[in-house]
């Protein structure tokens, strides 16, 4: 990661206004008398200092506060701030330091990882950190259920892939006949099957050696091997194959440490189900309530790293987080005073916020916006038509109309900060070329389902119902056909979409938990078959063998061979790298943006609003 400037308020943030003192009611976030209704100006007037308190408003509800098992960022927000894990993330450099491990050591094959844990650090029920509890978290990760373990998008099962298997390489003839077509093949089909038939031979050569060592509890291609505690507050974790970015990988909020007292009690599927609505970690904030739509987080007064907070003596003290799905409310309770700052912003109320004297604090990009194609459809099977949708499609113009300054049009899967090069031919904008391949393949107008989400903003999609407008009209004009398929979020437009009895176009996208190429592949891909009726052994295979291979040239290779594969095939239409925001009113002198969305309020600045503090 590039290197960043120093810390001061103005850090990857734009300042489109003073810091100005707001008038704050604790209360009228939500309306209605709440967990926060101790906090009103009359109380204010007591002899009891009122808490420094950050009320934030977020584009959706967080589904679960366990990490281990859920997979938005709604929820990552919360959890973020009562969890640990054993790695960092440095704010200024996005480089991986201490966390709950305070050192680890590496062995020279790269199978074995030793952390030697911090010693005092005390849970929120008042219990230790030890290399017992977190062995009893690996533990708890490598048996959960299958069905748990595909909730969750940023944890032990996308680092390990317990559940993978080593796949089975197709023969040459096999290769060849995923290139046969009905007429005779055109120059660019023969030079891209002549690429594949090379690509297969390299792989095979590199199937032919153990790829794996020892016994494996799950799949094939699992990665864990076992993990132990060598010592009081000592852990050493074993791989079966080596994983350059493991520690990196660590930080992911799924890997937060949780009490071992919460990890059982609940059902035999889930024994740590008190960890869905009650979470109880190590982090600065304790989990209080969450009722009427609000979030409650409160300081946690043992927390270990008390220099952290005596450094800051602006931070919080107490946390709301309420959610409001419309970036227009959202917008109207900043300048109604009702909230100190929300998140999402969108290109359509920049404006206003600037002429309001409100901060808008802005992200480095490192998500990525997309159009799914499922291959399961009559049409979306022809890889023709998916070239056609690529080239109709205006992706320039998306980005510059309905994304925030800044945001780039998307070649690749992965955002430019990964410094994978794009392959040289990819699709670019020629309606011309979409209708020439739509009169070849004799497409009828027959129409396509698109589905795109409602009453949500997402940080790679703020504004999903005018994005879905702009591509269906870049569509309609060169001839294809578009039925509109609104669902919304809540109402389990993921699990849609990545189901197989949806089987048209939709929107999504996937934000970076930490860099590496992996880590996005193999969220976007985990699963490709239901999401897009895509299946390749070929590219399974170069994915499980670019991921073992030590950071430098040749691992660049290997993964801008990956998106040669999928430039080709085409699974996923790359649409837009985006660039999220988040405003705040002038109490809110600074904000830790990340782009991998590691923020921790204890990090905040801010001065109480004179309704709360006066």
């Amino acid at each position: 990661m590039p290197e960043l400037p120093p810390k001061p308020v103005s850090r990857r943030a734009l300042l489109t206004g003073t810091l100005a003192t707001t008038a704050l009611a604790l209360t009228a976030c939500t309306g209605n008398s709440g967990p926060a209704a101790s906090a009103s100006p009359s109380a204010s007037a007591s002899a009891t200092p009122v808490p420094r308190t950050l009320r934030l408003a977020a584009a959706a509800p967080p589904v679960k506060l366990d990490p281990a098992i859920v997979g938005d960022n709604e929820s990552f927000r919360i959890t973020r701030q009562v969890y640990e894990t054993l790695v960092d993330i440095d704010p200024d450099t996005g480089s991986t330091v201490a966390g709950l491990a305070e050192s680890w050591t590496e062995s020279p094959d790269g199978l074995r990882y030793t952390f030697t844990l911090r010693q005092g650090v005390l849970f929120h029920d008042g219990t230790e950190l030890t290399a017992k509890a977190v062995v009893a978290n690996f533990n708890r990760w490598e048996n959960l259920s299958p069905q748990l373990r595909t909730a969750s998008s940023q944890g032990f099962a996308n680092i390990f892939h317990i559940d993978s298997d080593i796949p089975k390489l197709p023969t040459a003839k096999e290769l060849e006949k995923t290139f046969k077509s009905t007429g005779e093949a055109t120059e660019e089909e023969l030079a891209t099957q002549q690429s594949r038939t090379e690509q297969l031979e390299e792989l095979s050569k590199q199937f032919e050696t153990k790829l794996f060592d020892g016994k494996s509890s799950a799949g094939s291609a699992s990665y864990f091997a076992s993990v132990e505690a060598t010592g009081e507050y000592v852990v050493t974790l074993n791989l079966r194959r080596r994983l350059p970015g493991l520690v990196d990988a660590l930080t992911l909020p799924g890997m937060a440490i949780a009490a071992p007292s919460a990890l059982t009690g609940g059902p035999k599927q889930n024994p740590a189900q008190s960890l869905s609505t009650h979470p109880v970690g190590t982090g600065p904030y304790t989990f209080v309530s969450n009722g009427n739509g609000v979030v409650r987080l409160e300081i946690f007064k043992d927390y270990w790293n008390q220099a952290r907070l005596d450094n800051n003596t602006g931070h919080p003290e107490v946390a709301l987080i309420s959610a409001v799905p419309s970036p227009y409310n959202r917008e109207g309770a900043l300048l109604a005073d009702e909230i100190d700052g929300f998140d999402m912003v969108s290109v359509d109320i920049m404006r206003t916020l600037v002429r309001n004297a409100k901060v808008v604090v802005q992200r480095d990009p490192f998500s990525v916006l997309y159009l799914g194609m499922d291959q399961r459809n009559k049409w979306l099977a022809k890889p023709d038509f998916r070239l056609a949708i690529a080239h109709a499609i205006n992706r320039s113009s998306l980005a510059e109309k309905l994304f925030l300054q800044g945001s780039k049009h998307a070649s690749t899967l992965l955002p430019p900060a990964l410094s994978i090069p794009a392959p040289e031919e990819t699709p670019n904008h020629d309606a011309t070329k979409a209708k020439a391949l739509l009169d070849e393949l004799g497409y009828d107008g027959e129409e396509i389902e698109c589905a795109y989400p409602l009453r949500v903003s997402r940080n790679y999609l703020p504004l999903p119902e005018r994005t879905f407008a702009q591509i269906a009209d870049d569509l309609a004009a060169v001839g294809i056909r578009i039925k509109p398929k609104p669902i919304a979020w809540t109402d389990g437009y993921v699990q849609t979409v990545q189901s197989k009895d949806f089987n048209g176009l939709h929107l999504l996208g996937f934000s970076g938990g930490y860099r590496s190429a992996d880590d996005f592949l193999s969220g976007i891909l985990a699963s490709k078959e239901n999401e897009f009726g895509y299946t390749s052994a070929l590219l399974d295979s170069q994915v499980m063998l670019a991921r073992s291979v030590p950071f430098g040239e040749e691992r660049t290779a290997a993964y801008a061979d990956i998106l040669k594969t999928l430039n080709t095939d085409l699974p996923a239409l790359p649409l837009v790298f985006p660039i999220s925001a988040l405003a705040f009113n002038g109490n809110v002198t600074f904000y830790p943006p990340s782009p991998m969305l590691n923020e921790c309020y204890a990090d905040v600045q801010m001065t109480n609003s004179p309704s709360i503090s006066s």
